[in-house]
């Protein structure tokens, strides 16, 4: 197993208003190239103050220490929400070794919540119209703990927005048809990664089994000591990837993989954690709303073939990995 070190995208200049349009459009060029060779990059000079990242990090630490019974409580019948233990979760036939509690808003204008045309003041239009698809709602471990992610989850989306701009611009996407992620949907996943013992070293398990994630941009804010998460290169050898402090791992979803005609890669990522020191990770995904129409994009769509790919919803994309990836 070799270790590797990501490109770097220093975000500094792109954020700054008093920064020159040659500037970021140095920036929005640097983003492009590390989006299109590995999809996967630290993103540096984010603008989401440390204080705040170290936080939230600290507050899910703090959850999964607590005993099993407390923390099964916040167990919901969702696999997107709540909290979820490896004994739960089967990746077609293999555990991920890990522990996670994730938080997802309600899915509207799909199946559940209101249609997007409807009249706010009848009543018809007050209970959502079906169950929500991803099921259970969010389980909050306590006020502060909600506190202090939804303001991570306020600075994420701005950064995001920013982001996307500088991608948009890199990628030479005309300003009408960006209206694809005028309103997208931000999720967050703490997981916890204990180390493998030698019992699952030899059955071959894993902390987290190989996947891409179906989303845009899936940002990742983790302790910086471990060399545990890994991406699939070139050959299709596996490499680490080493912690940087202060920057945050981004890497690009199947959704955009999508949107460019195979420009960005879907970038496939694992974990395997072997320090005796437990692993904390924070994993935000930035994603479409569950009623857009994923399909390329016009600048893109010449260069795939319409046989092989039919446009769908996002949500029905996201079921679709869910049914290949996941044994329920």
């Amino acid at each position: 197993m070799t270790a590797t070190s990501l490109p770097v995208v220093d975000f500094g200049a792109y954020l700054n208003p008093e920064s020159s349009p040659e500037q970021r459009h140095a920036v929005a060029c640097a983003l492009d190239e590390a989006c299109c060779n590995l999809g996967c990059f630290y993103l540096i000079n984010h603008g989401v103050p440390q204080e705040l990242c170290d936080a939230v990090r600290d507050y899910g630490r703090q959850f999964f220490q607590l005993s099993m019974e407390e923390k099964r409580r916040h167990s919901v019948s969702s696999v997107f929400r709540g909290y979820l233990h490896f004994d739960d979760e089967f990746a077609k036939g293999k555990m991920h070794q890990c522990e996670k509690i994730g938080f997802y808003p309600p899915v509207n204008c799909y199946c559940a919540g209101n249609a997007s045309d409807a009249d706010a003041t009848l009543p018809s239009a007050m209970p959502p119209t079906a169950p929500d698809v991803l099921g259970d709602q969010d389980s909050w471990p306590s006020n502060e703990f909600r506190a202090v992610t939804e303001e991570y989850q306020r600075h994420m989306m701005r950064l995001h927005e920013h982001l996307f701009e500088a991608v948009a611009n890199g990628l030479g996407i005309d300003e009408a048809e960006r209206r694809w992620m005028k309103h997208p949907v931000l999720s967050t996943q703490f997981t916890w990664y204990q180390a493998l013992t030698e019992e699952d070293t030899k059955e071959d398990r894993v902390s987290m089994v190989p996947h891409a994630d179906p989303c845009c941009f899936t940002f990742l804010n983790q302790d910086h000591e471990a060399e545990s998460h890994q991406m699939l290169g070139c050959g299709g050898r596996w490499y680490s990837i080493k912690p940087l402090p202060g920057a945050f791992i981004v890497s690009t979803g199947s959704v955009f993989n999508l949107w460019t005609s195979d420009r960005y890669p879907e970038t496939m990522r694992r974990v395997i954690h072997l320090s005796k020191e437990p692993l904390i990770s924070v994993a935000t995904f930035i994603e479409p709303s569950f009623d857009n129409v994923v399909k390329p994009l016009p600048e893109f769509a010449k260069f795939r073939n319409p046989a092989e790919y039919t446009p769908s919803m996002y949500g029905s994309h996201v079921l679709d990995v869910l049914n290949d990836y996941i044994d329920w």
